[in-house]
Formats: C-alpha cells, structure tokens, sequence
C-alpha cells in the first residue's frame, strides 16, 4: 500500500506511516486557484506519482481538497470516503462556497465507488453522484485484539491521581466546538452535585486544540466546586486507550454531528458503557439507543447529566447496554470485517 497526504507530515508520522507496512509517497499542497500554477504543480506531481507506482485503485479519505486533486488527476477506479464529523456535516449538508460547490460534485461524479461512515451521510452525497455509483456503508473498524474487556489499570489511578475505584468519566474527543465539551462540562459541574466522588477525564492533543475555546473550558470548570475532580490529559498513546476506557465507568462522545465514533466502539468492545449524541447521523446497529449506549441531546447539560447519572446509578442497565454494544460491535465493527467488506467492493471495480 502507498501513501500520499493533503496535510503536512511530520517525520515521526512518516516512520510511523512506514512502520505499518505502507510506503510514503510524498504530499500535494493546498489548493490554489488564484495561484493556479502551484496546483498544476502539484496535480502533475500526483499524475506522475500514479502512473510511476502503477496504483491499482486510488483510495480518497475524506471528502475535501484531496479528493478535489484525485478526480482532476482522472485516474481510475477512484475510491472516496466519506468520514464526516467535518466533510459532510448534518441531513442538510451542501459542499459551500464557489470551488467547494464546483468541485466537491465533480469528485463525487468521478467516483466509482464511495464509501460512508454512515448509511445518514451516503443518503446525503448520493444526489451529487452518479446513479451507477455504489455507495457503501463501512467504517475503518477496530482491533479486537488490543480493545477487550479487562481489569481496570492501576498504574493510571496512580498516574492521574484518582482514588481506586472512584466512578470516572472518559472524554476522548477533539477540543473544540463541534465536540461540545463545553455541554459536558456544564453536565458534569452538575453531576458533581448529586455524585460528589466521580471525576473526568479530557483526552485530547493540546496542539490540535482550539485554543480560545480550550481556555473557556478549562475556565468553567476551574471556577466550579468540581475543580479537583477534573483531569486533563492531553494525547493518550494509541497502546494505552484501550486501559483508558477499562479505567472509565461510562465514555461520553456528543459532538454536533459525527459519521461512526471510533471511540465509541472501541469503549463497548472494552466493556464500557457511552452517552452519545442524539443524532440521525450514527448507524442504529451500532448506536441504538437504550439498547447499545444511552443517547442525549447533546445542545443540553441537563439530558448529559441524567444519562451519565443513570450510567453510574443503575449498574444493570449500564452492563445491559454493554454486553449488546460489545457483541454487536464483536459481528461486525472489527477491522478484518470491515475491510473483508471493502476487499470485496473493490475486486468489483474495474477500468472506466
């Protein structure tokens, strides 16, 4: 497998990138159209990097200016996935602005195959495509492997200060607004009131942060009797998530609009119940209200608070919720079925 960025890679990433198995192939640059001339560099660059490594199937994850690039280059099959949570946003999403509104549909007609990290958001792209087009429901998927059910860690009780056993709660999504950690928080300065001894944790890079609303957050929280129960902890290594969701009594992930939490799965597969989002963006297999995980309007710190509150009080709901989540989560949302799905999909491409 080769790979090729639309953003700035750093040399870690690329070891990284080459550790796995891949080759990296190098990066094109943003997308200028007043100086078009950089992105005819870069658009040749990719032609020839295509044709040079002979690439059987161009593959496009997420749907933005690498996807613009792909469909200009005209190589084929051409694969497009839609991840959402930022390329599409919401039931009534449109590509906006000018060149997005030109060039988005342009790429999704070039397409052959697309693919959707939720079956909302392939209903949402499929009148910019082509009617032949498949558009397929499928997510990255996980490791069953490193996320299971276990003892809860106690190195990190030790290393973030928590008393063993305590009721904790887990955050691991972005800072910023679309997440609406400042619902959460609200919900939890609340939930404070009625369950004194819980404590939260905020997992997030501090460099990929929105930094006026990071502070906001930081400041309400401060500033409220639950101070001493909240835990920043900024980039949790990718070995040590699996303990972090063993760690927590319950993950909340409520962003404004999202395609399949990654996140989420992988807390059920481990064991641990979730508060989602309320929106008609998940997959109800996956993310089936009061049958998998408890769903909150995620506008609303009161309905956070009474869902992460029932989490902790009602120890037979939160193992009814899990034990579904993990096994629906176990049939399908693994990263061998998930990609045995794609394999599949993509033995039927063909040349156009």
């Amino acid at each position: 497998m080769q790979y090729i960025s639309y953003q700035p890679v750093t040399e870690i990433q690329i070891k990284e990138i080459e550790n796995s198995g891949a080759q990296f192939l190098g990066e094109v640059g943003p997308f200028h159209v007043k100086r078009f001339w950089k992105t005819l560099h870069d658009l040749r660059w990719l032609k020839k990097t295509l044709a040079a490594h002979r690439i059987d199937v161009l593959h496009c994850h997420f749907l933005g200016v690498n996807t613009w690039y792909a469909a200009l280059a005209n190589h084929h099959p051409l694969v497009i996935t839609v991840m959402g949570g930022g390329d599409v946003v919401g039931p009534d999403w449109r590509p906006q602005g000018r060149v997005a509104g030109y060039l988005t549909p342009f790429a999704l007609r070039r397409a052959d195959l697309i693919t959707s990290w939720s079956p909302l958001m392939a209903e949402v792209v499929r009148p910019y495509c082509r009617e032949e087009t498949p558009i397929v429901p499928l997510h990255g998927g996980i490791n069953l492997d490193v996320f299971y059910p276990g003892e809860r860690p106690d190195y990190l009780y030790s290393r973030w200060d928590l008393p063993s056993g305590a009721p904790i709660i887990f955050s691991p999504r972005l800072m910023r607004p679309l997440s609406n950690l400042d619902r959460l928080a609200a919900a939890f300065i609340r939930l404070h009131d009625q369950i004194p001894e819980a404590y939260i944790l905020f997992a997030y890079p501090v460099q990929d942060a929105v930094q006026d609303y990071d502070r906001r957050v930081r400041e309400m929280l401060s500033n409220s009797p639950a101070a001493d129960r909240v835990r920043f902890i900024g980039t949790v290594p990718h070995h040590e998530m699996a303990d972090h969701y063993r760690l927590a009594s319950l993950t909340v992930s409520i962003p404004s609009t999202d395609g399949t939490p990654m996140s989420v799965l992988e807390s059920l597969a481990c064991g641990t119940p979730a508060v989602i989002g309320d929106l008609p963006d998940y997959d109800r297999y996956y993310f089936d209200p009061n049958s998998t995980v408890l769903a909150a309007d995620p506008q609303n710190p009161i309905a956070i608070t009474d869902a992460m509150f029932r989490l902790l009080r009602e120890p037979g709901l939160a193992e009814k919720l899990t034990a579904e989540g993990k096994h629906r989560v176990a049939a399908r949302g693994s990263y061998e079925a998930q990609m045995s799905l794609l394999a599949s999909h993509y033995e039927k491409l063909g040349p156009r």
